[in-house]
């Protein structure tokens, strides 16, 4: 089922073009992790796709409910059913006091204790100990619908995703697999160019 769809997509920040994206759809089973040098545009994606901003040209559809998770920002939802605060080790209400990991924990319960179609998620396991990023992982793994996740963790993007998004100069390119079946593929894309490089070289000095 389609859950996400973008055609045509430009965002910029004051002169300069962070997004440009011609085509671009997410289905229910999807399990995307984006990746990108840091300033590449990868938090403007997931605002985009989530339809929490607006491009500066084209548009995008989302289709179901969906929830969004990032430690940076206030959370709408001030409680949650204590079952779940005791599963993910947070108070039933949500408190700015919390630190990092706690809000993320307490955003992630929030999130699954919903019908939600697909989770935006933006280092839901930054500044968070190994019990709390096992604890996020398990959560996401057994979530029934798409994700669409930024981490710098990738023993994290390998063991969630079937996808990688990578953002490069303002575009996107989509690798079918996990984070190493990624850096497996632009390993070998590389090698090939290099690889015809030479071989064009040779050829011009006959």
């Amino acid at each position: 089922m389609l859950l996400v769809e973008c055609r045509n997509l430009k965002k910029s920040y004051g002169d300069r073009l962070i997004l440009e994206i011609e085509n671009l759809c997410i289905y229910d089973q999807d399990r995307i992790g984006v990746v990108g040098v840091n300033g590449a545009g990868k938090t403007t994606l997931l605002n985009l796709l989530s339809q929490r901003i607006e491009p500066d040209e084209g548009w995008v559809k989302l289709h179901g409910i969906s929830s969004y998770i990032s430690q940076l920002e206030a959370f709408e939802e001030e409680t949650i059913q204590q079952e779940m605060a005791s599963k993910f080790k947070v108070p039933q209400t949500y408190r700015e006091s919390m630190s990092g990991g706690e809000k993320t924990r307490f955003k992630l319960a929030a999130s699954l204790s919903h019908n939600n179609a697909i989770i935006f998620a933006d280092e839901p396991t930054c500044n968070m100990d190994i019990e709390g990023i096992q604890l996020v992982e398990n959560s996401l793994a057994k979530f029934s619908g798409a994700l669409v996740l930024i981490s710098h963790d990738r023993d994290l993007l390998d063991n969630l995703c079937n996808k990688i998004i990578e953002i490069e100069r303002g575009k996107i390119k989509v690798y079918s697999g996990n984070y190493s079946g990624y850096i497996k593929q632009k390993t070998e894309a590389r090698e090939l160019a290099q690889f015809e490089y030479e071989q064009y070289v040779k050829e011009k000095r006959r």
